[in-house]
């Protein structure tokens, strides 16, 4: 436990160290327990009346488990083709060593709650920024990459993701066009529009 909490206040303070040892030493299992407890003060940040605080954990815990599985193996891969020597267990567990800062969000939330909307936005993008700055310091250290170069490989998946929304959205617009360019006559659509 001493050492859990030691990584946990080098993540504040020293956070190179502190990834350095995460990612090289491979301690998915401490990673493993500062993530979930991010998820579970996520969790309590956004409950809501409803199903219930345990069930709203479990779902941001497979949410947020599918997320950081799929943006783990998509960097790995990434950085793999640019020549990284890292390991898929250690970006893994930078990645939730990374998350840490946003075990912060529950302040935000309380300050939006009280009625200071511009002060919890501008608050939850810092701590966005913050994650990522460690995002790309566990990348950098896992595979040995300048900081450069490990920016231009966390922006990546984002970068892949709005690409194949936009692609998604084109596709559908395309569809939809073809459905409507194959109406043969303005009684079909008046037909159609009657329908809806």
């Amino acid at each position: 436990m001493n050492q859990l909490l030691d990584l946990a206040y080098d993540m504040v303070t020293a956070p190179s160290k502190a990834l350095s040892v995460i990612v090289n030493e491979e301690k998915l299992k401490e990673a493993f327990l500062l993530w979930l407890f991010v998820v579970f003060v996520i969790s309590l940040s956004i409950f809501r009346q409803g199903p219930g605080l345990l069930l709203q954990f479990l779902g941001l815990l497979v949410f947020m488990g599918a997320a950081l599985l799929i943006h783990s193996a998509v960097t790995d891969y990434i950085s793999g083709l640019f020549g990284g020597m890292g390991t898929a267990r250690g970006i893994t567990a930078g990645f939730m060593a990374a998350s840490l800062p946003l075990s912060l969000s529950v302040v935000f939330t309380f300050i939006e709650a009280i009625g200071v909307t511009a002060l919890s936005g501008i608050g939850g993008f810092v701590l966005f920024l913050w994650s990522f700055y460690l995002d790309v310091a566990a990348i950098s250290e896992n595979y040995n990459f300048h900081k450069g170069k490990a920016f231009l490989i966390a922006l990546a998946p984002y970068v892949l993701t709005v690409i194949f929304l936009i692609l998604l959205a084109a596709l559908g617009a395309a569809s939809a066009l073809a459905g409507i360019s194959g109406i043969d006559d303005l009684q079909g659509i008046e037909s159609m529009i009657g329908q809806m």
